[in-house]
């Protein structure tokens, strides 16, 4: 009796298979016989290999289970089959395992059960994909995969995690909807959905981000952004939140039009409409350009920029200056001034240091010293005391015109 060809094993013991030949192939599996393979593990996908020792001629021979059956639908199934497809240069450009594989009536869609694949680009891997559904269509030009879908790229330790990944291999891009969330030695990030540059390595997410990293942490919430992972930075151009926390309390919280963070120095640059809120020491700063050391809690700005302590309100603003949050020490230059409202006094000079701790400031240049009650008004090159109190010293440096005066006012 003639045996059927589908249902022997030597056919398809390996089933490897080049979309865009899928037909061919099965064509030809009807037509040719060859030599009977086992599955070997090698990297992350089985691939065929041949049996150097055929059967003892003095064993039974039994017919075994086909891993393929034609059904009545026509649909071709196929059990631990291997896709895999090439770049025009002939080289690998992914391959796909899947526990169970069936076929569309007109071989155009393969709709995959339990699913493990490989990215490749000049050889190298570049990215390992899983998921519990898959659908390969336009000839391996997209692959949808679906529910539990895991993407890790090797080259940088990220792991993106969704419910539904559209995979466009030729245009080095995965398109991720549905609860992605992802982790970076780096940061963790949740979003909407997303789009990955397999060529760049950089994620471009929208919608209901909240980035967090570790050691310091830092909480960043924003509606779009773009993470260039090798880079070590990230970038928004749209309104974003910063929250900095030291164990489970918070220390700072920032917010601006725009920023950009670079991972690897711990730094935030800040523009436009920003303001800076320190629960210890109290303040509330503005400004229209930063640059924040969220680990060291040092501000920097070339920009004019204002300071309010919030518990006596006294205000201190200045055309550029550095704040150390973390020692409580202002430093501002090119022109500053200080005013206290509810003692009515003002301060200007050029520059000036302000010990937030010890309330006490010290000026220096073109100093001039103003207030209401008794009213006063005093010139000089240098002044030191605390303006929270109209307390001030303002001194000369021509010591023959020296002024030196003290001001204590009832409080």
């Amino acid at each position: 009796m003639r045996k059927n060809p589908l249902n022997n094993q030597q056919l398809l013991g390996g089933k490897t298979f080049r979309l865009g030949f899928w037909l061919v192939g099965i064509l030809l599996f009807n037509l040719t016989g060859c030599q009977h393979v086992d599955w070997t593990r090698q990297g992350n996908l089985p691939v065929p290999q041949r049996q150097t020792q055929s059967p003892s001629a003095t064993q039974p021979q039994v017919e075994p289970k086909s891993p393929v059956s034609a059904r009545s639908d026509t649909r071709l199934v196929l059990n631990n089959a291997v896709l895999e497809q090439s770049n025009v240069e002939g080289g690998t450009l992914w391959k796909l395992k899947a526990v169970n594989t069936v076929y569309s009536d007109d071989q155009k869609i393969a709709y995959l059960d339990q699913v493990t694949g490989n990215l490749l680009q000049n050889d190298q891997l570049i990215l390992q994909l899983s998921g519990k559904k898959a659908e390969v269509r336009d000839n391996g030009t997209i692959i949808f995969l679906r529910d539990q879908v895991i993407v890790t790229d090797p080259r940088n330790g990220a792991i993106l995690r969704s419910d539904e990944i559209e995979w466009r291999p030729k245009e080095n891009l995965l398109i991720v909807r549905q609860n992605l969330t992802g982790t970076h030695p780096q940061l963790s990030i949740t979003a909407k959905e997303g789009r990955y540059y397999t060529d760049t390595s950089t994620l471009a997410l929208q919608g209901n981000i909240v980035a967090t990293s570790q050691k310091p942490s830092l909480q960043l919430k924003t509606e779009q952004l773009q993470w260039q992972i090798p880079q070590q930075k990230i970038k928004s151009d749209r309104n974003l939140e910063l929250v900095r926390y030291q164990g489970e309390s918070v220390t700072d919280r920032l917010v601006a039009d725009k920023g950009e963070v670079d991972l690897a120095k711990n730094t935030v640059t800040l523009h436009n409409n920003i303001e800076l809120v320190s629960l210890q020491p109290q303040l509330q700063i503005a400004t229209n350009s930063i640059s924040w050391n969220y680990q060291t809690r040092i501000v920097n700005t070339s920009q004019p920029i204002q300071i309010l302590e919030r518990q006596d309100q006294l205000t201190v603003t200045g055309n550029q200056g550095e704040i150390d949050l973390q020692q409580q020490v202002a430093r501002l230059d090119n022109g500053v001034k200080g005013i206290n409202p509810s003692k009515r006094s003002e301060l200007y000079a050029r520059q000036l240091i302000w010990n937030i701790a010890t309330e006490t400031v010290e000026a220096v240049g073109n100093v001039i010293y103003e207030q209401a009650d008794p009213q006063i008004n005093l010139t000089g090159d240098r002044a030191v005391g605390k303006l929270t109190e109209n307390k001030i010293i303002v001194s000369s440096d021509n010591q023959d015109n020296k002024q030196v005066t003290s001001v204590i006012s009832d409080r």
